[in-house]
């Protein structure tokens, strides 16, 4: 049981905590988020509970601990996003290379499109990052959300025309 739990973690650990951080948008909450999660399933495993799909069961857990996240806490200003620690606001500016700008301007072509998914009706933004975000396939989407598959096809299908509508491609 263990070694199942290690092979586990080590394979969806930073999927989780990427959708939680896409979720989140918090470092900090969203790593704790992604540890109760794991913790969650951990204890699963030792109440021998029947698990048919461990993914499908580790997103549930995070999806449904996100929930609980913000029923408990309200958002922040947008102040206080612009400060730092210390309370200063502060500016960074670095020096690119030429061979790293074909890598950020992919970066911030991922980062335009996951800002544009957040765009979507909320129906829609969950499932459009799980399948080609964490490239889940349907059938695991539907058991996360407890939707059929069907379901999960065709708000991607309508998702993904959101989308484009959205992004203009």
């Amino acid at each position: 049981m263990k070694k199942k739990f290690i092979s586990i973690y080590n394979k969806l650990s930073d999927s989780v905590f990427r959708y939680c951080i896409f979720r989140i948008s918090d470092r900090d909450v969203a790593l704790d988020i992604t540890q109760e999660t794991f913790t969650k399933y951990w204890d699963a495993l030792s109440a021998g509970q029947k698990i048919n799909s461990d993914r499908a069961l580790i997103f549930k857990i995070a999806r449904n601990l996100i929930i609980d996240h913000y029923r408990k806490h309200k958002s922040c200003s947008l102040e206080s996003l612009a400060e730092t620690e210390d309370g200063e606001n502060v500016e960074e500016f670095t020096l690119i290379e030429d061979n790293q700008k074909c890598e950020i301007e992919l970066e911030t072509e991922a980062r335009f499109l996951i800002s544009k998914i957040k765009e979507l009706p909320k129906s829609y933004q969950q499932i459009i990052y799980l399948r080609y975000v964490e490239d889940m396939k349907p059938d695991e989407i539907a058991k996360i959300l407890g939707v059929s598959v069907n379901a999960v096809s065709v708000r991607i299908h309508r998702g993904i025309e959101g989308l484009k509508k959205i992004t203009g491609y």
